[in-house]
């Protein structure tokens, strides 16, 4: 992980296996770095990344005014496969949130990953490591040269068993579902009363 450490602290990116699919990383309070994983995916800079989070520490430093139902919502499903909209400050660039005042945020199901951005103190960007709209990567042989030409480090992990995470957004005490995914059906089921059709 010193390796790993060192690249992502150096704005470098990073191809390694994350608890969803093989994901792009980077620092995400790098704005270069940030630049620069658009660049390698060709992906519209006009789309949000999702950033990863060690704890609860972490993710009260760089949002601002997180609800009760939230703080509910965190308590019960992280970490794990959810992603959720939080209202950013300004530690966070608006180029990951793609100008929005929202970015998605989520702690990862991995120990180690957990262990990663912890030991370098801050985010990290994890958007799934492929060209924009071509498929999910699960096995790094499987990675398209024109990206691979354009990251400065790869971990192998073997083939990694996909799954998406859920994103919701939580607003005026309900939940909306942005995205489905492995635990819509569970949040729907805990928080029926919120959850908005």
């Amino acid at each position: 992980m010193n390796e790993i450490e060192k690249e992502i602290l150096n704005g470098k990116l990073v191809i390694m296996p994350t608890d969803t699919t093989y994901g792009l990383v980077c620092d995400a309070t790098n704005e270069e770095a940030v630049k620069n994983v658009f660049k390698a995916k060709e992906r519209d800079f006009s789309k949000p990344l999702i950033i990863l989070v060690s704890d609860l520490n972490m993710l009260e430093e760089y949002t601002q005014n997180i609800s009760d139902l939230e703080k509910q919502i965190v308590s019960k499903y992280w970490p794990g496969p959810l992603s959720i909209l939080f209202l950013k400050n300004a530690k966070i660039s608006d180029l990951v949130t793609a100008g929005s005042p929202y970015v998605a945020i989520r702690m990862p199901n991995d120990a180690n990953l957990r262990n990663l951005i912890k030991k370098i103190k801050r985010p990290i960007v994890a958007t799934s490591a492929n060209i924009s709209g071509s498929e999910i990567i699960t096995d790094v042989k499987t990675i398209e040269k024109e990206l691979l030409a354009k990251i400065d480090y790869v971990v192998d992990g073997g083939i990694i068993t996909s799954s998406p995470s859920t994103l919701i957004k939580v607003e005026n005490d309900k939940i909306q579902i942005l995205r489905s995914g492995i635990l819509t059906s569970q949040i729907k089921k805990d928080f029926k009363e919120k959850v908005l059709d």
